[in-house]
């Protein structure tokens, strides 16, 4: 879990994850210098499966990101964010399913998106039902879709040996930073995607994919043209689709922050 002044949900993200049906984890904590009392927060924290790190200068999110990524030592990651909830169930389920599918680098789910107080405003699904998917599939999803179908870091778990050779996060387009990690993963091996909500992912006018949201739809239209070098080649009409669907996709997203 990579940390930056996130106080305000830090305790119930962490709670989340601490009554997990399945137990056996640790969940490694990079704090990137916060000065909201985000520090003193994880201090108060009494689990054994909880390892605090604290970098003495903010580093941002990419090398915080990475940092966590490359610390942990489990078969499996997952990048969880200060803002959302894990439902109970939600490794006990992703685990099993990579257990089961052997060729899968990763699993992904339905997620609800919830509101700074905790409310439901929708439920965010990927459009299939429980299935293997490979990364073409995926990949013109998210272009029909104009945005990121497999969802944030928190919905996805991560097959640790892939994470080893694919490397780290790349920042260079901010908005689909995760994205472009599951597609980079999906070189190497299959998804698997279940249509059960396992996790939440909190929307609020304070957090940093508020931000670059902002920014939305100029970033995925970069992205569209990073693939139309290579797994959209040939597919023209689907990129110019995804560039349209990614603006208007940009405005809506704006209106919901600015209601927040």
């Amino acid at each position: 879990m990579p940390v930056f002044n996130g106080g305000a949900y830090l305790e119930l993200a962490i709670r989340s994850v601490l009554e997990q049906s399945y137990t056996n984890f640790e969940l490694l904590v990079f704090d990137d210098s916060s000065i909201d009392g985000s520090w003193e927060i994880l201090q108060n924290i009494r689990d054994p499966r909880v390892i605090l790190e604290r970098n003495p200068a903010n580093l941002g999110p990419e090398a915080n990101w990475n940092r966590a990524l490359g610390a942990a030592r489990g078969k499996y990651i997952k990048l969880f964010h200060q803002d959302d909830l894990l439902l109970p169930d939600c490794l006990a389920q992703q685990v099993e399913a990579l257990e089961q599918h052997p060729n899968a680098v990763l699993a992904f789910c339905r997620r609800d998106i919830i509101g700074p107080n905790g409310k439901k405003l929708l439920s965010r699904s990927a459009g299939w039902n429980d299935r293997i998917l490979e990364q073409s599939e995926v990949i013109q999803r998210c272009a029909l879709k104009g945005t990121n179908i497999v969802g944030e870091p928190s919905a996805v778990l991560l097959r640790a040996e892939v994470v080893a050779a694919v490397g780290p996060f790349d920042g260079s387009i901010p908005y689909l930073i995760d994205l472009d990690y599951w597609i980079r993963m999906m070189a190497h091996g299959s998804g698997w995607y279940s249509d059960s909500t396992l996790s939440a992912f909190r929307v609020s006018g304070g957090q940093w994919s508020a931000a670059i949201g902002k920014t939305q739809g100029r970033e995925f239209s970069m992205f569209l043209d990073r693939l139309a070098d290579g797994p959209l080649r040939g597919h023209r009409f689907l990129v110019t689709y995804g560039r349209v669907r990614a603006h208007i996709n940009a405005v809506l997203r704006s209106i919901l922050y600015r209601f927040l």
